[in-house]
């Protein structure tokens, strides 16, 4: 799987050192730049990061040091331009971040390599990883996004060369930005008055804590698997063990990603059965993030408007 990392620690940083020794010491992990690392063996990018807003109206999940934190979840202490390389360098391939077409008075939504994004962190010692959308909460459905579609839109640059989301600290947008690194495949209008997300209060740990942003290239396999209501899984007329399951998502190569598992358990099933199955086959050695429970998608009812524009257009 190919990914980027938001984790808590790095250098002579804000975020202290203990993290970053650790990721070095299992032998996987070399600094890249000032507060990334790179895991070459499993193509993985991580960054340093931190909580810095746990209530509000949201344009960004993550920005730069001392940009736009009241409008962002977390703050990345790595430079922009860096992690662009980085993640070029792990075989993420970026796109192209919104464009307005003033003849055709048309938007052209964010594109490039779809991702997930997700975030681990600690509490009370004990770690997390959930959905980045998890942290997300739609002001209109009043609720968590069902699904986001992150793409490595890769920001634009200014006539003079400066890198846009160096300079304005765009590093994942949820809403339409030209310099946007990392954004929604979609437009999402930045008037104020209209947002669409705020952060989700609720689940977002303290201001300061430190917390790994996790982004990783979409899998091209997914793997269909139903649920019984005894907790049994099957994959068409076979029934799996977990081992099984992993066994089946795992690669074959270095050049192939494991598969997504999509978990849909059949009409009655429990939650607390599902739950009971993703944690059997978390056990069984399958990462969390390649798990879903996929929601039947529903249509995007945001308007689409202009998007920010950079001050040389």
């Amino acid at each position: 799987m190919i990914c980027l990392l938001l984790s808590s620690v790095g250098g002579n940083g804000p975020l202290g050192h203990s993290a970053s020794e650790a990721a070095e010491a299992d032998g996987r992990h070399r600094e890249f730049a000032p507060g990334i690392r790179i895991d070459w063996p499993n193509r993985l990018v991580e960054l340093d990061a931190r909580v810095v807003l746990h209530e509000g109206a949201l344009e960004l999940l993550a920005c730069s040091p001392n940009t736009r934190e009241h409008e962002s979840i977390v703050a990345v202490q790595a430079r922009p331009r860096d992690i662009y390389h980085a993640m070029g360098l792990v075989g993420l391939e970026p796109g192209s971040p919104i464009r307005y077409d003033r003849g055709a008075d048309r938007v052209h939504p964010p594109t490039g390599q779809r991702l997930q994004l997700h975030v681990r962190y600690k509490v009370n010692g004990i770690e997390r990883t959930v959905p980045a959308e998890e942290w997300l909460f739609e002001s209109k459905r009043r609720r968590s996004p069902e699904s986001v579609k992150w793409v490595f839109a890769g920001s634009k640059s200014y006539g003079d060369g400066r890198f846009g989301a160096d300079v304005e600290g765009t590093v994942v947008c949820v809403v339409d930005f030209q310099t946007a690194l990392i954004a929604i495949g979609a437009s999402h209008t930045a008037d104020n008055r209209f947002l669409w997300l705020q952060a989700n209060t609720a689940r977002i740990p303290p201001i300061g804590t430190p917390c790994t942003l996790v982004v990783a290239g979409f899998p091209e396999r997914v793997i269909n698997l139903e649920i019984d209501a005894t907790g049994t899984l099957r994959h068409g007329q076979r029934v799996l063990s977990a081992k099984e399951v992993v066994g089946l998502a795992r690669r074959t190569n270095a050049e192939i990603s494991p598969a997504m598992v999509a978990l849909h358990p059949t009409p009655g099933v429990a939650a607390e059965t599902t739950d009971s199955v993703i944690h059997s086959l978390v056990r069984a050695g399958l990462d969390r993030r390649l798990i879903q429970v996929p929601v039947a998608a529903q249509a995007d009812p945001t308007p689409v408007h202009q998007p920010k524009r950079s001050p040389d257009g």
